[in-house]
């Protein structure tokens, strides 16, 4: 089996592309990284498509693509993504599931018009209309860059004066939205990790004293969380309704039960690892074996 997995290049010796080769190579996998900025897209007016590989065309497709891109998918990795869906090669996650992913509110329109529990959430038109915000939320609430992962991009206002400064600082230079805190879960959530509609474990993250924010890669702590039924069910169903065959579905408590974050299609697993010992890129590539069963070469 030959996986290619699209990477941006600086990325590519991150603890989970090391992981990707290290499991590959155990397993008897052609793993191939390749950066999208090397791709050329090809398209003629006799209809024959192609993909070039620094300057050369490929005559070997792979088998399988796994984009591991996520928020940071540009234009041109997104149409490198799906001139492989094109040609017939077995992508993972899909162009389109990763578009709606990196968007916060595309995810949350899309969770939210399937009745699944979400914070509220409304998008940022400048000048704001604090009064408008008000009559919605109480605080504290959240503005999130539409685009973000690990925690970055992501400030907690505690009254009207903190979100009218912040609004006035970014509001020429980046497209937000404004949401509810979810004061229950301020410093804690839980990633579910899927995989091919299965759930393959779930971790607790909590942040450290002095931040709200509990990512592993901000110095979060991690540890095993016992999948409840209705965790279960979020998670799968999010990143059903979103497309993703591979996804971490970060939930926030709320009162006896939970809302659903964010939903990403490419999610780091070094802290889930740790915390759960489950070795995700195995977990990838025997999804991929099942998937593709009958078709490999």
């Amino acid at each position: 089996m030959h996986i290619w997995l699209l990477a941006k290049r600086e990325n590519f010796e991150n603890y989970e592309n090391v992981r990707f080769r290290q499991v590959a190579e155990r397993m008897g996998i052609r793993l191939t990284l390749v950066a999208p900025d090397d791709c050329e897209i090809l398209a003629t007016h006799g209809g024959r498509k192609s993909i070039l590989l620094c300057g050369e065309e490929i005559t070997e497709f792979p088998d399988c693509v796994i984009p591991r891109t996520g928020s940071g998918t540009t234009y041109f990795t997104s149409a490198v993504i799906r001139q492989f869906e094109h040609l017939g090669v077995h992508v993972l996650n899909g162009s389109r599931s990763i578009e709606i992913a990196k968007d916060k509110l595309a995810t949350v329109q899309t969770l939210a018009m399937n009745a699944l529990p979400i914070p509220n959430t409304i998008l940022a038109k400048f000048p704001l209309d604090l009064d408008l915000i008000e009559k919605q939320f109480s605080y504290p609430v959240l503005i999130k860059k539409i685009s973000g992962s690990e925690g970055k991009g992501i400030v907690l206002c505690e009254n009207r004066a903190q979100l009218r400064d912040i609004a006035e600082l970014i509001k020429t230079s980046a497209n937000v939205i404004i949401q509810e805190c979810i004061v229950n879960s301020l410093g804690r959530d839980v990633r579910v990790f899927v995989v091919g509609g299965r759930v393959i474990g779930s971790m607790l993250r909590t942040a450290n004293e002095g931040t709200f924010k509990a990512n592993y890669s901000t110095g979060g702590n991690v540890q095993r969380f016992e999948t409840t039924p209705e965790a279960e069910w979020l998670a799968l169903e999010s990143a059903r309704l979103v497309g993703l065959d591979i996804a971490g579905v970060d939930l926030l408590f709320d009162g006896g039960g939970f809302r659903i974050c964010e939903v990403n299609s490419a999610p780091y697993f070094e802290g889930f690892e740790e915390a759960t010992g489950i070795d995700v890129p195995q977990e990838i590539f025997d999804f991929i074996r099942v998937r593709l069963e009958g078709t490999l070469r």
